[in-house]
């Protein structure tokens, strides 16, 4: 498995068998390939309250050699813009923090009341696009704090829009984390 953490409030600390232990804050990310094998986990050691999205990928082959590693974001890295966090590291166009052995890319947004970020989706691309705090309106659609929008078709530009803003450690903002991959069927993996 590819693990994806992103930690959307307070501060998250990992421990693996690899001998990794790291405190990661707001807009961090942590990825794991779990491969052959490795034993983790993930814990608030603070007083303040977690949020964080973990997601599970399968990755393009088995028998991958773990590996741990992170990026810490902070105030304005994702501000008013779809940062990419996410790419697949065959792919040597895209120069990212976090790079995983799949054909996935991932964006983080941090949007001010009334702003507007815009993506190319392109074509045989879908995207799956969640609001963690605040709401936004994606091409006219609303989606409210944890709601989530599957967005298919033949590619186009996608419009995300803050309509309501929360108060969070990095200022008064709409925040949605946003993954695109491939939509043709069949796509990935079947030796599982």
């Amino acid at each position: 498995m590819e693990i994806i953490t992103y930690i959307v409030e307070g501060e998250l600390t990992h421990q693996d068998s690899l001998g990794t232990k790291e405190s990661l804050g707001r807009g961090s990310i942590q990825f794991m390939t779990a491969g052959t094998g490795v034993r983790h986990s993930e814990f608030n050691q603070g007083d303040k309250p977690l949020r964080f999205i973990q997601t599970w990928i399968v990755p393009a082959q088995r028998g991958l050699k773990p590996n741990y590693g992170s990026f810490r974001g902070g105030p304005g890295v994702c501000l008013n813009k779809l940062f990419h966090l996410i790419s697949n590291k065959n792919d040597a166009s895209a120069s990212t923090p976090v790079q995983i052995n799949q054909d996935l890319d991932g964006y983080a947004a941090e949007i001010e009341e009334g702003q507007t970020v815009s993506y190319e989706l392109p074509k045989g691309r879908q995207a799956y696009l969640l609001c963690m705090e605040g709401s936004v309106s994606v091409n006219g659609n609303k989606l409210n704090r944890h709601d989530a929008s599957e967005i298919t078709g033949s590619g186009g530009v996608l419009e995300i829009k803050a309509l309501d803003v929360e108060s969070t450690e990095h200022g008064k903002v709409a925040h949605v984390l946003m993954f695109v991959m491939k939509s043709e069927p069949g796509s990935g993996r079947t030796d599982f």
